[in-house]
């Protein structure tokens, strides 16, 4: 039977493979692996051996055994290497936030009888800017211990590994990999950071008057009003009733109407902006922030989320404190633009958000698109949902968007805002300590410590 070309190049490549690796590494624990780095030396072996068969001469002797001697002692020290260092790393801290620094440990044992004279750590992190790889080297019986840091710039779903050590013999005749297949997840959440005074709708006591209240405003006062027929008799105020002759109620004044439903705009199609000050990253940070405000600070109110992010549209159902704070940090961390304009994002939920909410809006669509969601909103307060707005914009956007929120004026909907330079204080800060390299003007340099406050 004929073999097929690709066929021919196939067997060759695998008995490359077999020679390189395979053979070496039999016996070895798995996801290590021992590769012959040079092997022309070994290519003397048939001429030295044919000389000595051919015209014996101590020549062709002293040549074999110094090539198979060496080979030996190289082969045999990777080996007792590979399978006597170990190879551990830690990450410090659980919880990290966009602008935290991530810091990890590395622990390189050397358990064998020989001194590692180097090994490489090769990590394989899909974290930008993050690169822990380094050289060292340690004693016999010894370990070699080192720590990294780096900023966390974006948040997001990360990978920490999967990872490698590589490791050589004095000759440079074979190369020793142990492998770490396995890797950590790591989840960056978005910043919180405090908001300005964000104007929320406020029902009134009948239904239908409504009132704005700043996030970090006073508790409103109760008023009274004549008893009308379906009035509760628990609500009569008898003194005033007693004072004026006839019947009359408290009108308690509501919270701003029922949960919270944040809905972000994630719509690709509106997003302006690069990297931190993009009206995206921008926009998923006030959502974060405003799921914190409502959850932890005065209105300890339950939130939920909407948004559609890629194709996949994001409901999570209002619940009260800290564990649904995180999940929704968790669920804006990966966030990714959407072909979903928020009109339809509306349009479609409203069936599935009740009545008697808050929806406060976090959009960048500002311009020609903004009266189709607009007029959902308008919908949903027919509906019995309230409606508030975080309009976004990039600098260059401020002119398009005197449109957009003088309608929202007409319409009396609550509104803020925000430009994406505008810089927002961290909702929580801390001081750390890290060492930096400065130069003296005649070229020398040295290593001090600053203090500084991040968050």
């Amino acid at each position: 039977m004929a073999v097929r070309p690709e066929q021919r190049i196939s067997r060759r490549i695998s008995w490359r493979d077999y020679w390189r690796v395979h053979l070496w590494s039999r016996g070895l624990p798995a996801g290590a692996v021992i590769e012959a780095q040079t092997v022309w030396p070994l290519l003397l072996l048939p001429f030295a051996l044919f000389g000595q068969l051919v015209t014996p001469h101590p020549v062709w002797v002293a040549l074999l055994t110094s090539i198979v001697g060496v080979y030996a002692i190289g082969y045999a020290w990777v080996r007792e290497q590979v399978q006597g260092v170990r190879f551990t790393r830690r990450r410090i801290g659980a919880i990290l936030v966009a602008g935290d620094a991530l810091q990890e440990e590395f622990v390189v044992s050397n358990e064998s009888g020989l001194p590692l004279l180097w090994a490489a750590f090769v990590d394989a992190s899909d974290l930008p800017g993050y690169a822990p790889g380094v050289v060292v080297a340690c004693g016999a019986h010894s370990e070699y211990r080192w720590k990294t840091e780096a900023v966390c710039e974006r948040r997001g779903v990360f990978r920490l590994g999967p990872h490698s050590i590589e490791m050589g013999d004095p000759f440079g005749l074979f190369r020793a990999v142990q492998r770490y297949d396995n890797f950590d997840r790591l989840l960056i959440y978005p910043r919180v950071v405090q908001l300005p005074e964000v104007a929320l709708p406020r029902g009134g006591a009948d239904g239908h008057t409504r009132r704005r209240r700043s996030l970090a405003g006073a508790r409103p006062a109760a008023s009274v009003r004549d008893y009308a027929p379906g009035d509760s008799l628990r609500l009569v105020h008898w003194r005033t009733t007693a004072h004026r002759g006839r019947l009359t109620t408290k009108e308690l004044e509501l919270e701003p109407s029922g949960d919270v439903w944040i809905v972000l705009d994630l719509d690709a199609a509106v997003q302006a902006g690069q990297g931190a000050e993009s009206t995206l990253e921008y926009g998923v940070m006030l959502a974060a922030s405003m799921a914190a405000e409502m959850v932890s600070g005065r209105e300890r109110r339950a939130v939920g989320l909407l948004t559609a992010s890629g194709d996949e549209v994001i409901t999570l159902a209002p619940q009260p404190g800290q564990a649904q704070l995180w999940a929704i940090l968790a669920a804006l961390a990966p966030a990714q633009p959407s072909a979903t304009p928020l009109h339809a994002l509306l349009q479609r939920s409203l069936p599935l958000l009740g009545r008697r909410h808050t929806l406060v809006v976090v959009t960048p669509s500002l311009g020609e698109g903004a009266p189709l969601w607009i007029a959902e909103l308008v919908r949903a307060g027919r509906q019995g949902l309230f409606s508030s707005v975080l309009a976004v914009a990039a600098p260059e956007q401020s002119a398009q968007a005197e449109e957009c929120l003088a309608l929202l004026a007409r319409l009396d909907i609550p509104h803020q805002f925000l430009r994406t330079d505008l810089r927002l204080r961290a909702a929580l800060t801390y001081r750390r300590r890290r060492k930096v390299i400065r130069t003296t003007p005649t070229g020398g340099a040295f290593t001090v410590e600053v203090e500084e406050e991040v968050g």
